[in-house]
């Protein structure tokens, strides 16, 4: 995942927002949004760091979850769509897709299930990225490429920069 080396490997939740600031989408949050980088070493829980983005803004949580969350979710989709990876230090992980207020595609991207019932919508990305069967292929690089093709929301040159942050209590 060398686009995102600003994540931790081993957790985390990166939150795909597409057309909105990064002030914008913490704002949707009702949290107090701060300018520039985070104060990652004396916040111990809730920072969410915004980041620009071609298309749009990525949200990221140094072990976090707050991005699989529907009260966050629903208003920060709203209007838009929005695509979430998260991953704890014991591999549990998920995958959720939003489009204005709603959920439409959650799944575990390290245990994806089988193809039934999902979206036809998503069928194809999830097979051809490997996201199907009973062990994924494809992991958590596949989970933001397909993030990154539902949000059209990608990484760029600004994204190593934290655009601004704010504390979300949950």
């Amino acid at each position: 995942m060398s686009d995102y080396d600003w994540l931790d490997d081993d957790a985390f939740c990166a939150t795909f927002v597409r057309g909105l600031t990064p002030h914008e989408a913490l704002a949707r949050l009702g949290i107090e949004v701060f300018d520039g980088d985070d104060e990652e070493g004396e916040i111990e829980e809730g920072l969410i760091s915004a980041r620009w983005a071609e298309g749009g803004t990525i949200l990221s949580e140094w072990n976090g979850f707050a991005g699989t969350l529907d009260e966050v979710l629903r208003p920060l989709s709203a209007g838009t769509v929005t695509a979430s990876v998260f991953v704890n230090v014991n591999r549990v992980a998920s995958f959720e897709h939003y489009v204005d207020g709603r959920s439409v595609l959650s799944f575990d991207p390290l245990f994806p299930g089988h193809e039934d019932g999902i979206p036809e919508d998503y069928l194809a990305d999830r097979v051809e990225l490997g996201l199907v069967g009973d062990k994924s292929e494809g992991g958590l690089a596949a989970a933001m490429l397909l993030a990154e093709r539902i949000t059209e929301v990608r990484p760029n040159a600004s994204s190593d920069v934290v655009a601004a942050h704010g504390v979300l209590d949950y």
